[in-house]
């Protein structure tokens, strides 16, 4: 498997996100006015395939990378399932106690909150380690 470049990770990854918006406005929308299940549940995921095709260029992009490069990525990917995890635990405390009300759509933010906490993380752990944390 060939390796690529920071500059073509960063491209395929914002074309994907590109992609990702304008499902969002255009696809997602029609989800809840859709006729039947089947169309309901298909316009409803056709924004996570981006997401999906993200995940793997990174994950792809991560094995390529040498062993300390690996390491800060595991340690933020820790560090961001922790605060991920912590939060929803908090918030499923409060809401068993009926301290908050949440629906089910509160969901859509999980992936966002690992994504930012992973990124906090990770630049923490490429400064700590003498890197700048931006090549992935």
């Amino acid at each position: 498997m060939p390796r690529f470049t920071t500059a073509q990770y960063r491209r395929q990854v914002y074309g994907l996100m590109l992609a990702y918006a304008a499902c969002m406005l255009l696809v997602w929308p029609q989800a809840r006015g859709a006729a039947g299940l089947p169309l309901k549940t298909l316009l409803a995921l056709v924004p996570a395939v981006p997401v999906v095709a993200v995940i793997w260029l990174t994950a792809r992009r991560v094995m390529q990378s040498d062993e300390l490069e690996q390491r800060v990525h595991m340690v933020a990917l820790g560090i961001a399932s922790g605060v991920v995890a912590v939060l929803s635990l908090i918030g499923g405390f409060l809401c068993a106690a009926g301290v908050l009300r949440l629906g089910g759509d509160v969901l859509i933010w999980v992936f966002p909150l690992l994504l930012v906490s992973y990124s906090l993380g990770r630049a923490r752990m490429a400064r700590r380690y003498g890197g700048a944390g931006d090549d992935a």
